[in-house]
């Protein structure tokens, strides 16, 4: 083609270049660190992110105890035959935890396990999605990993950002819809430690990260009921919260300290 426009004599033409994005599962932590601005880039450490204060919802009412006793019973059962040894065997404790948070919001949410996302800095499969049912939009996207948590956080950040960035190119294309709700939680978790991240804009829309402390959940002991209904308020909180504009927790005054060591 370009031999063609050289030999009809025209000299002014336009090339197009495209730069794929690369897989989620390449980019690392000190990488997402340079790219996003976060902290000390040359010595790249979790505990760089701006501190998440995750919501966490009370589950006193009758309904939300059924839902949580469900969840122990299931959570028994795999533990009985199944242990937590690989990334598959976590995927399915952490779908029990998803199930049971979308159920106590009664059909406002729908999984989507390995969700592909495409956007500017990376594409490929999340292990699951969770859409809002009312827009049909991604608010959480959850990332299983075994032990390399820098690695899945970094992963996990990549994919929330893209989806915040596919949500704000529709809304600026249509006219029809007044609430850009700028905020997505992830997720990443070997289903015994949890980190919960969350993305949204600045003023100057540039992406920015705030994560959480780890929590633990032990399985088979004493503390395991606490626990795993501290893992399903922050989930079900957490659905509430990221459907609301980021201005309102705003006024509501913002956390920016660092992550404890």
């Amino acid at each position: 083609m370009l031999r063609q426009l050289i030999s009809e004599n025209i000299n002014l033409f336009t090339v197009f270049i495209e730069t794929p994005s690369k897989p989620f599962a390449d980019w690392t932590l000190p990488q997402i660190c340079q790219l996003y601005g976060i902290g000390e880039q040359e010595n790249a450490s979790i505990t760089e992110f701006p501190y998440f204060m995750c919501g966490r919802k009370d589950l006193n009412d009758e309904t939300s105890q059924e839902i949580f006793k469900t969840l122990m019973n299931n959570l028994d059962l795999f533990y009985k035959y199944t242990h937590i040894q690989n990334e598959a065997s976590k995927s399915l404790y952490l779908y029990l935890y998803l199930v049971a948070g979308a159920n106590l919001h009664n059909g406002q949410f729908r999984i989507d396990p390995q969700f592909n996302i495409i956007g500017p800095n990376g594409h490929g499969p999340a292990d699951y999605a969770i859409h809002a049912s009312e827009y049909l939009k991604i608010i959480v996207v959850t990332e299983v990993k075994h032990e390399r948590f820098g690695k899945g956080i970094a992963q996990n950040a990549v994919q929330i950002e893209s989806v915040l960035a596919n949500r704000k190119r529709k809304f600026d294309e249509m006219q029809n819809e007044d609430t850009f709700r700028d905020r997505v939680i992830g997720i990443v978790t070997d289903a015994i430690t949890w980190y919960f991240l969350e993305c949204f804009y600045d003023d100057q829309e540039r992406p920015n990260f705030k994560l959480s402390n780890s929590i633990i959940v032990g399985y088979n002991n004493g503390r395991m009921e606490d626990d795993v209904k501290r893992i399903l308020g922050h989930i079900s909180g957490l659905l509430e919260e990221v459907q609301k504009p980021v201005d309102y927790f705003k006024s509501e005054g913002s956390e920016t300290k660092r992550l404890k060591s």
